[in-house]
């Protein structure tokens, strides 16, 4: 029987080997006789999760000599003040008639084409659908400093939010600007990586924002960060009842609280560090006040949401 089982095995693999080289062969022949489509069009049809859908050279962090990867081990409660300038992919979502008002956070990615766009939270977009409505400020430390050297307001001219979004249970909690402004790619602003894997239990992350150090309490000028542990689905459903963790969410936090998002950092991001690179694990979402013991943040799930990013950003 064991015999069997491995020659299965193997044939399998020979099958799925070659659907993949079909589809290479696919993507190919549609680039080689539609140039003005780059052979684009098929990406969506991504084989699965694990194939990359952004372009190269993605999450750095250049202005701190190990690209961040000590900041993992620093487990202050509470967080603290990020190094300035120091997660170039993190934006500032605000009104263009009000201009100095920071309400939530957005990350920036790059498609395989080497365009930008905005990824935030559904919940964030109350206040209209049109992308004409909002405008985001990034390479930013203090949020209201406009004299700031490598601040760049970014405008859009699409914004699509996920169909199955639900206000009243933040599932599919995610929404994509696409930028119109012409942005650089320097040390102070550019894409964080999207995830090619998912996530692991007790795996580190950081959240950063401009949001509320406590709730109700005040909102710093300057952005903040926290470094917190991922927990399992299965413990984020024992914290918040059963059905209220749908497979769109994830967790991220202390059993005995003191580490958290807040209010003003909904959209912004729970990044993890994987090969040298900092990725988009979680979109900041919702919870039950702000670093309360036994009750972790929640975040929309960006691996589980990869099939639609993709179908949003490679057109």
């Amino acid at each position: 029987m064991q015999r069997v089982d491995a020659d299965l095995t193997n044939y399998l693999r020979h099958v799925m080997s070659f659907f993949c080289l079909l589809m290479d062969a696919v993507i190919l022949y549609s680039a080689s006789t539609s140039p003005s489509r780059r052979g684009l069009d098929l990406v969506r049809l991504a084989r699965s999760r694990y194939d990359k859908i952004d372009a190269p050279f993605c999450g750095q962090r250049p202005l701190l000599p190990d690209n961040g990867d000590s900041e993992l081990a620093l487990r202050i409660v509470g967080g603290r003040e990020s190094v300035p300038y120091s997660w170039p992919a993190i934006c500032s979502i605000r009104l263009p008639n009000a201009p100095l008002y920071h309400f939530c956070g957005g990350n920036l990615v790059k498609n395989l084409a080497g365009q930008y766009f905005l990824i935030t939270a559904a919940q964030c977009l109350h206040y209209t659908q049109a992308p004409s409505g909002y405008e985001a400020h990034c390479g930013i430390h203090n949020r209201d400093d406009s004299n700031e050297t490598h601040r760049v307001v970014v405008f859009f001219n699409r914004l699509t939010i996920h169909p199955n979004f639900n206000s009243d249970t933040n599932d599919y909690d995610i929404a994509i600007f696409r930028i119109s402004t012409a942005l650089p790619t320097n040390n102070y602003i550019s894409a964080v990586c999207i995830p090619n894997e998912g996530w692991n239990e007790n795996e580190l992350a950081i959240a950063a924002g401009w949001g509320s150090l406590s709730a109700g309490g005040t909102t710093p000028y300057s952005l903040h960060q926290v470094t917190k542990p991922i927990k399992s689905r299965q413990t984020c459903e024992q914290r918040y009842g059963q059905g209220s963790i749908t497979l769109r969410m994830m967790c991220a936090g202390l059993p005995e609280g003191g580490v958290d998002s807040c209010n003003g950092d909904s959209g912004g991001p729970l990044y993890t560090y994987r090969e040298n690179r900092w990725t988009l694990t979680g979109i900041i979402s919702w919870g039950f006040g702000c670093a309360q013991a036994g009750r972790p943040g929640v975040y929309a799930d960006v691996i589980e949401l990869k099939d639609w990013i993709n179908s949003v950003i490679n057109i």
